[in-house]
């Protein structure tokens, strides 16, 4: 487990924990009171099951599943990520309480103690203070194959899900292509995930506006493919694929992708700037990413007039 983003950095509004590993069984059963959980596959595969249904997860691929779901998951193959958004934040101190510090390249692949003997008086301990409750009598559910026409659509909703890679809505904007995972709508007005993608061929959108600055939203970014350049404030840093930056609430912020093409995942703990990429974008039907010719017809000034509505300033 890598914590990424923490209670402690977003006023206990959200968490992003990274997890990776080998072949492993399942984690056990288990749903929260309060906290909302999400997965999202980055390498590998990974199993996850959410009351009555499961699926095996490629990377691009996504779940949601909102409090009081009865869920787990399992690493599967030599070498599988996932990240994962906690709503509230806090609750990523269970992994603090069940886990050891690990300062090797990857994870271990040698432990031989028995997960009985060591996790057991771990988990028990865990289940007083954090909000996860075992299900040990859950009926067992075999994996099932995906769903063409349910698993890649956002429901209208707060309920489990799962959505395939690269399918559902996708909206553009200049050269931004904005993919949701899940809006507020799916989250009870919570948090927003999506998939940003764009490349140096074309215009950024945010060069024609400033920098944008959210008083209530922080942002965490996690670059996958190529470079991304991150102006906040007056200072700059380019990322590259598997870096991550939180910006939090207060700071301005703006970014243009340094590469030909280049995709990240944003977390918010609200719309953010997925949600006004939707506002100011079109909706766009064709297949693919980055398109031949950017989407032009926007004006900055309708981001100006978006902003007191959804909560952010433009800074010049």
């Amino acid at each position: 487990m890598r914590l990424l983003v923490t209670g402690k950095e977003t006023g206990m509004t959200f968490a992003v924990v990274s997890t990776g590993g080998s072949a492993a069984d399942p984690i056990g059963y288990h749903f929260h009171r309060e906290a909302h959980d999400v997965f999202l596959c980055l390498k590998g595969n990974v199993n996850v099951w959410a009351n009555d249904t499961a699926r095996t997860m490629s990377p691009g691929d996504f779940a949601s599943v909102p409090p009081g779901v009865v869920h787990q998951y399992q690493v599967l193959g030599d070498h599988s990520e996932f990240v994962g958004l906690i709503i509230p934040g806090g609750w990523e101190e269970f992994f603090r309480i069940i886990g050891e510090p690990y300062d090797g390249p990857f994870f271990p692949v040698n432990d031989t103690r028995d997960p009985r003997e060591v996790l057991i008086p771990k988990l028990i301990q865990a289940a007083e203070t954090c909000d996860m409750v075992p299900v040990r009598d859950h009926p067992p559910v075999e994996v099932q194959p995906w769903v063409s026409g349910k698993d890649n659509a956002l429901p209208n909703g707060l309920e489990p899900y799962y959505l395939r890679a690269n399918t559902g809505p996708k909206w553009i904007v200049e050269g931004t292509i904005c993919r949701p995972l899940i809006t507020t709508v799916q989250s009870n007005n919570k948090f927003s995930v999506a998939s940003l993608e764009g490349g140096n061929v074309h215009r950024n959108f945010l060069s024609s506006v400033g920098q944008l600055r959210w008083d209530s939203i922080h942002h965490c970014f996690a670059v996958v493919h190529g470079k991304v350049k991150f102006q906040v404030g007056k200072e700059s840093v380019k990322l590259s694929a598997e870096d991550t930056i939180f910006i939090p609430a207060a700071e301005g912020f703006s970014f243009s992708f340094e590469s030909p093409f280049a995709q990240m995942y944003v977390f918010a703990n609200g719309g953010g700037v997925a949600e006004l990429v939707i506002k100011v974008g079109r909706k766009m039907e064709a297949p693919g990413s980055i398109p031949e010719k950017p989407m032009t017809e926007w004006q900055a000034a309708q981001v100006t007039e978006l902003a007191s509505e959804h909560g952010f300033v433009v800074e010049q």
